[in-house]
């Protein structure tokens, strides 16, 4: 529901813009895997030796974009982005993505590309030429975006068939965001005011949503269908106002004023899931939100316990099922 979530706008910090250069491929790995929240592998495929990596990035709270050379043909590999939805955009060159059975060729001026979704694995092929602008959406600021316009919540988003830079809602969100990289090559420090910064970031955000060919993308379009029973909306109020409570079916239903079978029914054909299902997804996400900011003072076992997670094997497999990481990876950062 609006705002139960919260953004990530706040939580992440502003950063002005950061250029990183190098001949070594494990550095340029790792900056990427930092930078971008992109974990990948790195292959040149011409001589090592001709491999310059360089990457110049700004992030605006949920929202990181970049631009990167590497100097080389290159084949990037990665296994899931675990926190993020990602976009490459070529601005010169030949790119080559994959992924979910799906290859997309582009360039400059033509051919589509892919939106990467959180899990999965992807591959991307770059000739020597190529210069990629690079869009990063935190996957849980999207996601609680997208709630917010519709008003109810969401399952992780899909997009079939890619994006086309290069005409219609594609190309405004590819416009707005190469406007913004501007900011790369001769900064003024205004990106890193924190109002503009986040009404920017939101911009990202919104425009992503509408621009792109996700399952939700139909609802966004007509008001008209976004419909969520009262008696669904009922039962999703209380837990989010205190997910770490023990609910039952039973007690939801009375809350939700209806016998448990109809409220079963209303979750599967409004939100595809069940009340039980809704309930451990969104304890998960609390956790994931604790785990990010919590310091070492608190630990998994206290932040799984919190939220009902009372085995913490499950807790894990639940949470790197979602998350693409295990808590502990994450509670490190």
């Amino acid at each position: 529901m609006p705002g139960e979530r919260g953004r990530s706008t706040e939580r992440r910090a502003q950063c002005g813009p950061h250029t990183f250069r190098t001949a070594d491929v494990e550095r340029a790995r790792a900056w990427i895997a930092e930078a971008l929240s992109y974990p990948v592998v790195l292959n040149p495929l011409t001589d090592p030796a001709d491999f310059g990596f360089a990457m110049s990035a700004l992030r605006l709270g949920p929202v990181t974009f970049a631009t990167a050379t590497y100097g080389a043909d290159v084949l990037s590999r990665s296994e899931g982005l675990g926190v993020a939805y990602h976009i490459n955009v070529p601005r010169s060159g030949q790119v080559v993505q994959s992924h979910r059975g799906e290859v997309f060729r582009a360039t400059a001026t033509d051919g589509r590309v892919p939106v990467f979704e959180p899990t999965g694995a992807l591959t991307g092929e770059l000739d020597a030429e190529a210069e990629v602008l690079a869009l990063s959406f935190d996957r849980q600021a999207v996601e609680s975006t997208l709630e917010e316009h519709l008003e109810h919540p969401v399952r992780p988003l899909r997009f079939p068939g890619g994006l086309d830079p290069h005409h219609g809602r594609g190309l405004t969100l590819v416009s707005l965001a190469r406007g913004l990289a501007a900011e790369l090559t001769a900064p003024t420090g205004l990106l890193t005011h924190p109002a503009v910064a986040t009404g920017l970031a939101d911009a990202l955000l919104t425009t992503m949503l509408y621009a792109t060919p996700h399952q939700y993308r139909e609802e966004l379009a007509d008001p008209a269908t976004r419909t969520c029973p009262r008696p669904v909306k009922r039962a999703v109020d209380a837990m989010q106002a205190d997910p770490a409570h023990p609910f039952t079916v039973l007690e939801l239903a009375r809350v939700a004023g209806v016998a448990p079978r109809s409220l079963q029914a209303g979750f599967r054909q409004h939100l595809e899931t069940t009340p039980m299902a809704y309930l451990r997804r969104l304890r998960l996400e609390r956790a994931h939100r604790d785990l990010i900011d919590a310091g070492p003072a608190v630990s998994v076992t206290e932040v799984a316990g919190r939220w009902g997670f009372t085995h913490l094997g499950r807790f894990a497999a639940a949470y790197q099922a979602r998350y693409g990481k295990l808590p502990s990876q994450v509670h490190r950062r």
